[in-house]
């Protein structure tokens, strides 16, 4: 939905609201201003006594904050760079936001109230293509302009941070199982798609009580149903506990949506304000932070004294008592670390920074889930959300039903998703030789320690069979891949590769804070990951011609029909490739010797007093989206802290 159909609708609905039934709400409500900060200034923050200063108010950010400020004699100071935005509609319902992510229709990524908005650099592999790279600046972080999707991985992936990269059992699934449940108050679906049970250990794998709300799609459009009998009858099972340690075939995805209200359930709305209140704990927003200080080493390492930050031009120093947590994300953690003189030694002289400790590992090992869309033409009688942008009376009818009963269209996030084994979407004798045609490439190249044992670890996995290697996604809309025409239905399907080969990097170019540092996560360089694409995006289509979905569409509109070939689907992806918005492993967790960052209590090695709590210590990728997963670790890193010093 675009910002003026949702402006237009809200519009719409307030200046109707005298003629509502009594008892009738409208929500999520806005008085057109923000605070600047939450309770502090920037001269007042500087001047505070901060046990622990969290440098990143996002998803895993606050989380650690709400955790350590638990206890009153804690105090815990948390800088951000975005806005606070209590109760802003354009977080706040669900369909507002973007449901690709990454697609030009969205309100909230692309829009720099929300988006840092960085870009990649061009990619090489792509044809010069330049991947948009939103990430969340604003108190909530990523986790308010999300597409909510609420995914757990298999237990192998988290079982690999403890086996492969030597983190200890702390670290694998079962030892994050009561970090996912913290965190949850989840709530049964109502729905079931074809081929899904109710499956008593579903309810067993989720928290209850827990800050952040799961729940599950209450409207369908007339797509999902059709869409999921589609795959089982080519071979696709239905999954009833995606939770329960294999996430794999298609299954009806939770999402972070309080079903109450209907509103994105967020760090921001569920961790943070139910914290406002606390003495011993402060915001600082609209506040970037440009390095931190160090002292002498002492016996654990360079002790970190305290953060500079800036504030309407002006730079400020907060000193900190404990610790200094880095909770800015996989992208933004290395870029504050290299401008605080930590990171490999030749950039850092290069740029004239002095270098405090050198560590070329830091920014390296980026990795993300790069995905290809595809979008069908629909038969006008067939309801997609399409219908609230060329149906005024539509619009308002689902507007109100929202505001009234936090249901109906306005409630809609993806539903259908699925992480499918690539030996269910390519026949052996292709599996066979694109294994050979990897094994060859790898064979080229000079591998650093901690790549090693990832690319052992992931050719371990796609042999197995047991693995969810691409995704399928379908959206019930249009506007992505391609320009939607006005009164027209589509439906955009996705393909998504969980674990590429390709390794990335993020670091900086400047030494001004604000200037984004360079990004390039290297797309498609190894010719394996092209072909999971290609073989991913084939069956896509596949899945598409298959009844009974195939009777609702009129046509597919991108790629043409003419892509037919091997080679020409090659051609098409490598100008289609997006990110899926889930970078990580720029700091990774792992054993020293393998070219870790931090160790298994997330303390940067050389540092005595700084941790990182963000998607950039996932050491590879898992195959599901990682917002859970960051929420969990989280939870497990303010109890390593609590038992560090006590509290």
């Amino acid at each position: 939905m675009s910002l003026t159909t949702l402006t237009r609708l809200l519009t719409a609905a307030v200046s109707l609201g005298a003629t509502l039934t009594a008892g009738a709400t409208l929500q999520p409500q806005y008085n057109g201003s923000y605070p600047a900060s939450t309770g502090t200034d920037a001269a007042s923050f500087a001047k505070t006594k901060f046990d622990f200063v969290v440098v990143g108010g996002g998803t895993a950010g606050l989380v650690f904050a709400y955790r350590l400020s638990e206890n009153p004699k804690v105090s815990v100071g948390v800088i951000e760079a975005g806005q606070y935005r209590p109760d802003d509609p354009l977080i706040g319902t669900p369909t507002a936001g973007n449901l690709l992510g990454n697609a030009d229709i969205g309100t909230l990524l692309g829009n720099p109230t929300y988006d840092w908005m960085f870009q990649s650099v061009p990619q090489t592999a792509l044809n010069g293509l330049v991947i948009d790279y939103p990430r969340g600046k604003v108190v909530g972080g990523s986790s308010a302009i999300n597409s909510m999707i609420w995914q757990r991985a298999s237990d192998v992936d988290y079982d690999n941070w403890n086996t492969v990269f030597q983190n200890g059992p702390g670290w694998s699934a079962q030892g994050l199982e009561p970090y996912f449940k913290r965190v949850e108050s989840w709530t049964e679906p109502e729905l079931l798609f074809p081929g899904q049970q109710r499956d008593p250990a579903l309810a067993n794998e989720h928290g209850t009580n827990g800050p952040i709300s799961v729940s599950y799609d209450t409207f369908l459009t007339d797509i999902e149903v059709p869409s999921v009998a589609a795959a089982n009858s080519i071979g696709i099972p239905t999954n009833s506990n995606p939770d329960g340690g294999n996430e794999t075939f298609i299954a009806l995805t939770a999402r972070s949506v309080d079903p109450k209200t209907g509103l994105r359930s967020y760090a921001g709305n569920a961790y943070y304000q139910t914290a406002i209140g606390r003495p011993n704990l402060k915001l600082l927003s609209q506040a970037v932070v440009s390095k931190i200080n160090f002292s002498k080493s002492g016996k654990s390492g360079i002790v970190a004294t305290g953060v500079n930050y800036i504030v309407g031009g002006k730079t400020y120093t907060v000193n900190v008592e404990k610790e200094v947590i880095l909770a800015a994300g996989s992208l933004k953690t290395p870029q504050i670390l290299e401008l605080s003189g930590v990171g490999n030694k030749t950039i850092l002289s290069n740029l004239g920074i002095d270098v405090v400790l050198d560590f070329p590992q830091i920014g390296e090992n980026l990795q993300d889930h790069p995905v290809t869309l595809l979008d069908f033409k629909v038969k006008d009688d067939v309801l997609t959300l399409d219908r609230l942008n060329y149906n005024q009376t539509y619009s308002f009818e689902q507007q109100v039903l929202y505001n009234t009963s936090a249901s109906g269209a306005m409630s809609y996030t993806e539903a259908v998703v699925g992480p499918l084994p690539l030996q269910k979407t390519v026949d052996s004798s292709t599996f066979d030789a694109m294994f050979s045609n990897l094994t060859a490439t790898l064979a080229t190249q000079q591998q650093t320690p901690i790549q090693k044992v990832q690319y052992a670890a992931l050719e371990s996995m796609v042999k197995s069979g047991a693995v969810g290697w691409f995704e399928l996604t379908v959206v019930p809309s249009g506007g992505v891949a391609s320009t939607a025409a006005n009164g027209s239905n589509y439906l955009t399907s996705v393909a998504i590769e969980l674990h590429p080969f390709g390794r990335g990097y993020v670091h900086i170019n400047s030494t001004d804070p604000t200037v984004q540092p360079v990004i390039d996560p290297k797309f498609l360089e190894i010719p394996w990951d092209a072909e999971v694409l290609v073989h991913g995006s084939q069956w896509v289509r596949k899945w598409m011609q298959s009844e009974p979905i195939a009777g609702l569409l009129e046509g597919e509109i991108t790629p043409s029909l003419n892509v037919q070939s091997d080679e020409e689907w090659d051609a098409y992806v490598r100008t289609a490739v997006r990110t899926t918005n889930h970078p990580l492993g720029t700091t990774a967790m792992a054993s020293r010797a393998l070219g870790g960052v931090v160790d298994p209590n997330l303390k940067v090695y050389g540092l005595a007093n700084v941790r990182v709590v963000d998607a950039g210590i996932i050491p590879m990728t898992i195959g599901v989206a990682i917002q859970s997963t960051i929420y969990a670790m989280a939870e497990k890193a303010a109890d390593l802290v609590k038992s560090t010093y006590g509290i």
